[in-house]
Protein backbone atom coordinates (compact mmCIF):
# COMPACT_ATOMS: atom_id res chain seq x y z
CA UNK A 1 0.00 0.00 0.00
CA UNK A 2 1.64 3.50 -0.70
CA UNK A 3 2.02 6.53 1.74
CA UNK A 4 -0.98 9.06 1.34
CA UNK A 5 0.16 12.52 2.88
CA UNK A 6 -2.12 14.95 3.76
CA UNK A 7 -1.10 18.19 5.45
CA UNK A 8 -3.14 21.66 7.60
CA UNK A 9 -1.77 23.83 9.58
CA UNK A 10 -2.71 24.39 12.79
CA UNK A 11 -1.47 27.94 14.63
CA UNK A 12 2.02 27.68 14.12
CA UNK A 13 2.60 23.90 13.09
CA UNK A 14 2.43 22.31 10.30
CA UNK A 15 0.77 18.61 10.45
CA UNK A 16 1.77 16.34 7.89
CA UNK A 17 -0.35 12.73 8.29
CA UNK A 18 1.12 9.71 7.15
CA UNK A 19 -0.87 6.45 6.10
CA UNK A 20 -0.43 3.28 5.10
CA UNK A 21 3.58 1.67 4.64
CA UNK A 22 6.56 4.16 4.45
CA UNK A 23 9.18 1.82 2.96
CA UNK A 24 12.26 1.94 0.14
CA UNK A 25 9.63 1.64 -2.08
CA UNK A 26 7.33 4.71 -0.74
CA UNK A 27 10.19 7.01 0.35
CA UNK A 28 11.73 8.66 -1.70
CA UNK A 29 8.80 10.26 -2.93
CA UNK A 30 8.00 10.91 0.67
CA UNK A 31 11.23 12.77 1.16
CA UNK A 32 10.17 14.88 -1.69
CA UNK A 33 7.01 15.62 -0.32
CA UNK A 34 8.37 16.32 2.71
CA UNK A 35 10.85 18.98 1.45
CA UNK A 36 8.42 21.00 -0.93
CA UNK A 37 6.01 20.71 2.26
CA UNK A 38 8.75 22.28 4.63
CA UNK A 39 10.11 25.15 1.76
CA UNK A 40 6.43 26.08 1.54
CA UNK A 41 6.25 26.72 5.12
CA UNK A 42 5.52 29.57 7.29
CA UNK A 43 5.69 27.77 10.77
CA UNK A 44 8.12 27.44 13.17
CA UNK A 45 7.12 23.81 14.11
CA UNK A 46 6.65 20.76 11.63
CA UNK A 47 4.53 17.58 13.04
CA UNK A 48 4.86 14.38 11.39
CA UNK A 49 1.83 11.60 12.38
CA UNK A 50 2.45 8.79 12.21
CA UNK A 51 -0.45 6.96 13.77
CA UNK A 52 -1.84 5.53 10.69
CA UNK A 53 1.23 4.06 9.15
CA UNK A 54 0.89 0.41 9.55
CA UNK A 55 5.24 0.07 8.93
CA UNK A 56 8.34 1.61 8.66
CA UNK A 57 11.63 0.68 7.24
CA UNK A 58 15.00 2.58 7.43
CA UNK A 59 14.35 4.34 4.45
CA UNK A 60 11.55 6.37 6.24
CA UNK A 61 13.87 7.01 8.84
CA UNK A 62 15.49 8.70 6.13
CA UNK A 63 13.33 10.70 4.90
CA UNK A 64 12.33 11.78 8.94
CA UNK A 65 16.18 12.66 9.15
CA UNK A 66 16.26 14.32 5.82
CA UNK A 67 13.50 17.12 7.19
CA UNK A 68 14.54 17.36 10.76
CA UNK A 69 17.97 18.84 8.56
CA UNK A 70 16.32 21.04 6.57
CA UNK A 71 14.09 22.06 9.29
CA UNK A 72 16.85 23.09 11.91
CA UNK A 73 18.35 24.70 8.34
CA UNK A 74 15.46 27.21 8.48
CA UNK A 75 15.19 27.38 12.62
CA UNK A 76 12.08 25.30 13.14
CA UNK A 77 11.54 22.41 15.21
CA UNK A 78 10.34 18.74 14.27
CA UNK A 79 8.07 16.39 16.28
CA UNK A 80 6.74 13.18 15.41
CA UNK A 81 3.70 11.27 16.71
CA UNK A 82 4.94 7.77 17.36
CA UNK A 83 2.37 4.66 15.36
CA UNK A 84 0.86 2.49 16.91
CA UNK A 85 2.23 -1.43 17.43
CA UNK A 86 5.31 -2.83 17.05
CA UNK A 87 5.92 -0.14 13.91
CA UNK A 88 7.01 2.43 17.09
CA UNK A 89 9.70 0.14 17.99
CA UNK A 90 12.22 1.15 15.16
CA UNK A 91 12.48 4.31 16.53
CA UNK A 92 13.97 3.08 20.06
CA UNK A 93 15.96 0.12 18.15
CA UNK A 94 18.09 2.41 15.84
CA UNK A 95 18.56 5.09 18.34
CA UNK A 96 16.43 7.94 16.74
CA UNK A 97 14.31 8.23 19.66
CA UNK A 98 17.10 9.72 21.28
CA UNK A 99 17.21 12.69 18.08
CA UNK A 100 13.63 12.94 17.33
CA UNK A 101 10.79 14.60 19.42
CA UNK A 102 8.69 11.78 19.70
CA UNK A 103 4.87 12.31 21.26
CA UNK A 104 2.07 9.76 21.63
CA UNK A 105 -0.57 12.07 20.20
CA UNK A 106 -1.03 14.60 17.71
CA UNK A 107 -2.43 17.02 20.08
CA UNK A 108 0.53 17.01 22.44
CA UNK A 109 2.76 17.50 19.42
CA UNK A 110 0.86 20.56 18.84
CA UNK A 111 0.37 22.29 22.18
CA UNK A 112 4.34 21.47 22.58
CA UNK A 113 4.64 23.58 19.11
CA UNK A 114 2.53 26.23 20.55
CA UNK A 115 4.34 26.99 23.91
CA UNK A 116 7.89 26.52 21.83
Amino acid sequence: MATMTTFEDLGSSRVVTLRGEVDAFTAPALRLELARLIESATVSTFVIDLTEVTFLDSSALGAFVGALRLLRKRGATLRVVEPQGSAARIFAHTGLDEVLELYPTRELAVKNGESG
